[in-house]
Order: C-alpha cells, then structure tokens, then sequence
C-alpha cells in the first residue's frame, strides 16, 4: 500500500487493540529537516534523567524495528515481531486496511504500553495534521511539541507552497500545550504557526540563532551556550553530533524540556549534560574511517548523511566544505543515491564542484515500503557529468554500497555517502552495530 494520509485507519486499530492500562507522556516532534535530530537529543537526555523513554522515528535505519527505541536501544527483534504481527492480524480481522506506516506507528505504540513507559518521543512521519502518529495519547497526555526547520517537500502530499506545508505541520499542536519553534524558519512558516498556535491557545517559544552565546571559557575553549530558565547555563558544544546546526536542534530539544520541567522533576543540568554527550543519531553528518571499508590502514574520511532534499543538501554542503579545507586538491568523492520523486539535479547542483568525483548508487527494495525506488543510476550519471563538466570524472563500480565505497577510498579523497536514508541503511547494515 501506498502513502495515503489520516486518522481514521490508525485510530480504528488503536481502538481494536483495546485501550491500554498504563499511558505516558509525550513529546512530538514535526518539521522537514531537523526533527530526527531533535527527537534524539530529547530521548537521550530523558533517559538519562533515570525515565523510561520510549522513541519512535523514520524513516528507519536497517530495519522497521530500528525505529522503535526503549532506553536508546532498539526493540528486540522478538517482541517487535510478536507485535508487529498481532497489530497486522488486527488490521486484517477488523478490515481496517492499515498501511505500512499506521502498522508500524500502532506496533511503536503498543511496545510503549507493554513496557509501560513514562514518556515518549515521537517523530511525525509525514506532515503532521494528518499523520499516524497524531493520535490521541490517552491520560498522560502531551508534555510539549516541536516544530523544526521547514521547507518545501513532499508537496504531492502536504500541498504546494510553504504556507500549505506548515499548516500541515502545525496539526500536532494540543490545546494549551507550549510549542518549540525552530528560529531559521522562513517568515511566511513562522506567520502560519503563530496563527495555528494562537487557535490552539499554545505557547510559543520560538529559539533564534541569537538566543545561543557564543564565548570562550576559563580555559580558552570557545563554547556554544544557551540560558535556561530552569537549569541554568548549558553548553551546547558538548554534542558529539556533527555540523554546527546541531546547536539549533539541541537548543529546541532543552528549550521543550525546560519548558515542561514542572512536570519532568527529574531533570536536571547533569542529567542534560549526560544526555547531550550521549546522544547518537546514525547516518547524519557520521564520520567513519575508510579503514572500516577497504581493511587496511587508509586514513581519509568516509561521511554518511541521510540528506535528501534541498534544505538537507545545503547544510551537508556547508560541512563538506569543512573536509575540503583540509586535502590537497579540495576534492571529494561522491557516493549518491536519490529516491524516484526528487530532482537529482537540482540537489547535487548544491554538492558537486567542477573537479570532484561522483559514483552513482542505488539501494534495494525499502522493507514495507515498495513504492520508494532509486533514481536510475543512468540518470544520475547524466546529472553529473553536465554538472563537473568531464565523463572521467564520473565512474561506475558494479556491487552493493559498500564495494562502491571500496573503490571511491582509492582516490585518497575525502569519500561522502549521501541522497537517501536507504542507501545509509545499506551501508550501516554492513558496518557493525557500534555504529548505530
């Protein structure tokens, strides 16, 4: 089944599923880039102030389960499976016809009741209004939403322009309940969630790139802070996630969480450091050795992000820039494959600089999700030789992802893995699990 938005469906199996005995609180997370980010800071930091936290994002790595999170590690296989199937049967018996997402969204749901949670950190799949996730969470209710940087995307689904996306995005919102904005967003976003929050009487916080400070401490390090009404000063640099947009998304995840501090007494500064220094998000900005994938003792650096639209496309320019500065030649060799209904061109247009290498990929059938297909390889490699503006440049290596990568760490140059989460996933499946 196809991509096709609503309540009613996951609402139906909820219900068919029975109501649970125990609820939990949540926080919900929306936006076209950034959220996954979010969502993880969030969860880390939660579990770390001794709750336990439940997450749930995607689109997933590796596998459907990989999605599903208790205390920052996947659900196990077993009991992911035993759900997965009860909530297919249910779907089936009650003639719900769920998709594959309302199958997954209601499975995350119901391990969250099994494991009898105390909060959970919820990562819209798709808009928002109209979303699976944005279900009714019962007794515990909702601790805060969050709404990330937007852009255009998906307009097939969520409707032509900026306005129409953000009102979509805006649905999560809950009666009262405080909402986090991210600051870079575009003024007309920025307008129609200030109308959307004021209907729904909820407060707005919004966290501008001037609400962080940056100084140098006692001992000559320059540091990223942001001032908390609740826990005082918190250094932001303490992330091991890379790209120096990741201040803005943690500044939006602490800003939520001490906005709900009334209701969250276990927090506290320590607990927020801890759960900063610890935070992994996989296939975003993640630096591997070239060692991990030729065996021997290369040195260069191997970059995977999931980035797969424009707006993801400009910041993973702006931190490449960063391993340019630092070979000989300023080049780098991509390692790219992009879904069927994106613009290939436009977004590598924002990647590839006359000189560099590009080594088109592919990825295998999504798992319950058959209507994601690559682009072409053919089309990839038209797109790029027009754009560095030499055939030699652009090369071929027939194998999976990771034989591809094999063969673009023998160029000496920084190697960047980019354009879908589904290729990401294929090469982490490869790597091992101290990865994810």
């Amino acid at each position: 089944m196809s991509i096709s938005l609503g309540l009613e469906r996951v609402t139906s199996l909820l219900h068919a599923l029975r109501s649970p005995q125990k609820s939990f609180q949540v926080f919900h997370v929306a936006g076209t880039n950034g959220k996954g980010s979010v969502c993880a800071y969030l969860s880390s930091i939660l579990y770390q102030s001794s709750l336990t936290t439940g997450r749930f994002t995607s689109p997933y790595v590796i596998h459907p389960r990989y999605s599903i999170s208790i205390n920052e590690k996947p659900v196990a296989k077993v009991l992911f499976d035993d759900v997965h199937r009860l909530v297919r049967s249910m779907s089936k018996r009650e003639a719900i016809d769920a998709t594959s997402f309302e199958l997954l969204t209601a499975t995350a749901l119901e391990i969250f009741y099994r494991k009898g949670i105390d909060i959970a950190v919820v990562e819209v799949g798709l808009g928002g209004r109209y979303d699976a996730t944005n279900v009714d969470y019962k007794v515990g209710g909702v601790l805060g939403t969050v709404i990330t940087r937007i852009g255009l995307d998906h307009q097939g689904y969520l409707g032509d322009t900026i306005e129409d996306i953000t009102h979509q995005k805006t649905g999560i919102m809950r009666r009262d309940v405080p909402v986090t904005v991210h600051g870079d967003n575009d003024e007309n976003a920025r307008k129609i969630i200030l109308r959307d929050a004021a209907m729904e009487n909820c407060p707005v916080t919004i966290v501008s790139p001037t609400s962080l400070r940056r100084e140098v401490d006692d001992h000559g390090l320059e540091g990223v802070r942001l001032d908390t009404k609740s826990f005082g000063t918190i250094n932001l640099s303490d992330t091991s996630l890379n790209g120096s947009y990741q201040h803005m998304n943690l500044a939006c995840a602490i800003t939520a969480i001490d906005l709900a501090q009334a209701l969250l007494p276990t927090v506290t500064p320590e607990s927020i450091r801890e759960g900063i220094v610890n935070t992994k998000w996989p296939g975003r900005l993640q630096l591997l050795s070239a060692n991990e994938f030729t065996g021997d003792d290369r040195q260069q650096h191997v970059l995977l992000d999931g980035a797969h639209n424009e707006q993801a496309a400009t910041v993973l320019s702006d931190y490449v820039e960063t391993l340019r500065k630092k070979t000989k030649d300023g080049r780098i060799t991509w390692v790219m494959a992009l879904s069927g209904n994106r613009n290939c061109k436009e977004i590598m247009s924002l990647l590839l600089q006359r000189g560099d290498r590009f080594y088109p990929a592919s990825f295998g059938p999504v798992a319950e999700m058959p209507w994601v297909r690559p682009i072409n390889t053919e089309e990839l490699k038209y797109a790029a030789t027009d754009l560095l503006g030499a055939k030699e440049c652009v090369l071929s290596v027939d194998g999976a992802a990771n034989d591809i990568i094999r063969d673009a760490c023998k160029h000496d140059s920084p190697v960047v893995v980019c354009g879908s989460l589904y290729l990401v996933s294929e090469v982490l499946a490869g790597l091992p699990d101290k990865y994810l």
